[in-house]
């Protein structure tokens, strides 16, 4: 019975959706329409959810909770493109409809926008600001945050800006705020706010690499301001280009961690470590890095190491295409009695451009979580098919 209410739904939102006339041009690509554009949209899905509650399997079942669900995403973007200006915001909410739990439906929302702003030849501003409400710990990438089916909130704000000195000699300067609340305190859990800035320079020794060194400061305040801590790291950076589409980055120096609250000091080498290729059809990338950094649960700080990868096959160039994020990362806590933290997270769409405005998309989506306690693993896979609409329109 469940199996055929989620097929009739997706079948309900297939003759729904407005299809192409056998004349209308092939070509996938919403692209940049210059000036003011408006996107209006909706995704209408349904999934399977293996653990429903974000918790542990019991030892006398080996399984978790589980349910099927149909999902409908409302979605709106307004962008203006210029050549000197880039300007973004959207708007999606997503309404999740279990058939068994009903008691887990509900409505989450994230919002987002950005500008670039070429000032002049050699200035460049840019600011970006996102927020997300969802039901889970999970759905937001959080570091050391056990998972848990708890309400969370985050708004993240940075800003920044680009300046070419000279031929050679390149500042870049940012800042960035972030804030978390969760919506059931615990001890494991501990919401506030992290603001930080951080500037480098570099200079190209040739048109192949760039060397320069960086300077980072954060103050995070946690716990409702009962832990106060400030970071800071100081290094050097380098740059290659290895071929006319792949690129490399490396940084490393030293991290140095104050823990006003605790009077307690560390410091230690930190790494980063990324590379990128390009080709027409696909962007693939990796990246690595090993630090100190805020947390928002046990105990407020950190040490994280984390591995990164992404697959990105433009829809604009297209009409088959796939979005791949791979992330793995150990925070270990430096309070005493905390759990470090082992969490991969694997986000995976396929999908089919029907037309410029009408896309089926196959979506996976696994979050694990795994802690040395005996009974401390999370396991969470979640596999759906969904039907986009969507239709850009330049506003005269």
């Amino acid at each position: 019975m469940r199996t055929k209410l989620l097929v009739r739904t997706l079948g309900i939102a297939i003759l729904v959706a407005p299809w192409p006339a056998a004349a209308q041009d092939p070509e996938t690509s919403s692209g940049n329409v210059p000036g003011w554009s408006v996107t209006p949209g909706v995704t209408v899905g349904a999934m399977y959810d293996s653990n429903v509650a974000l918790a542990n399997a019991p030892a006398d079942t080996g399984r978790t909770s589980s349910d099927e669900l149909i999902t409908v995403q409302p979605m709106g973007l307004l962008e203006f493109q210029s050549p000197r200006t880039q300007f973004s915001t959207g708007y999606q909410g997503h309404l999740r409809r279990y058939l068994d739990l009903d008691q887990l439906n509900g409505f989450d929302q994230r919002g987002h926008a950005s500008i670039r702003r070429l000032a002049s030849k050699r200035v460049t501003l840019s600011m970006n600001e996102s927020y997300a409400r969802t039901p889970t710990t999970d759905e937001l990438e959080l570091n050391g945050v056990p998972f848990s089916r708890n309400g969370a909130r985050r708004n993240a704000f940075s800003t920044g800006v680009d300046t070419r000195l000279s031929k050679y000699m390149d500042l870049s300067i940012g800042v960035d705020h972030t804030w978390v609340h969760f919506d059931h305190t615990s001890s494991e859990l501990t919401g506030g706010w992290v603001v930080g800035g951080r500037t480098a320079l570099s200079r190209r020794l040739n048109e192949r690499l760039s060397v320069g060194g960086e300077y980072g400061v954060r103050l995070a305040e946690l716990n409702d301001s009962t832990q106060n801590l400030t970071f800071q790291d100081i290094g050097g950076t380098a740059h290659v280009a290895l071929a006319r589409r792949t690129s490399v980055g490396v940084a490393g120096g030293l991290a140095y961690l104050n823990d006003r609250s605790n009077g307690e000091k560390r410091q230690g080498p930190y790494v980063r470590a990324d590379v990128t290729q390009n080709t027409e059809r696909v962007t693939l990338g990796a990246a690595y890095e090993r630090t100190f950094i805020p947390s928002f649960g046990f105990g407020g700080s950190s040490q994280s190491e984390q591995v990164r990868g992404f697959v990105r096959m433009p829809l604009d160039r297209n009409r088959m295409y796939v979005e791949a994020d791979l992330a793995w990362r150990n925070s270990d806590p430096f309070v005493a009695d905390a759990l470090p933290l082992a969490t991969t997270t694997v986000r995976t769409t396929v999908g089919y451009a029907a037309a410029r405005h009408l896309r089926f998309e196959g979506v996976y989506m696994l979050t694990r979580q795994d802690t040395p306690v005996a009974g401390g693993d999370v396991n969470r896979s979640r596999l759906g098919v969904q039907v986009v609409v969507s239709q850009p329109m330049r506003i005269q």
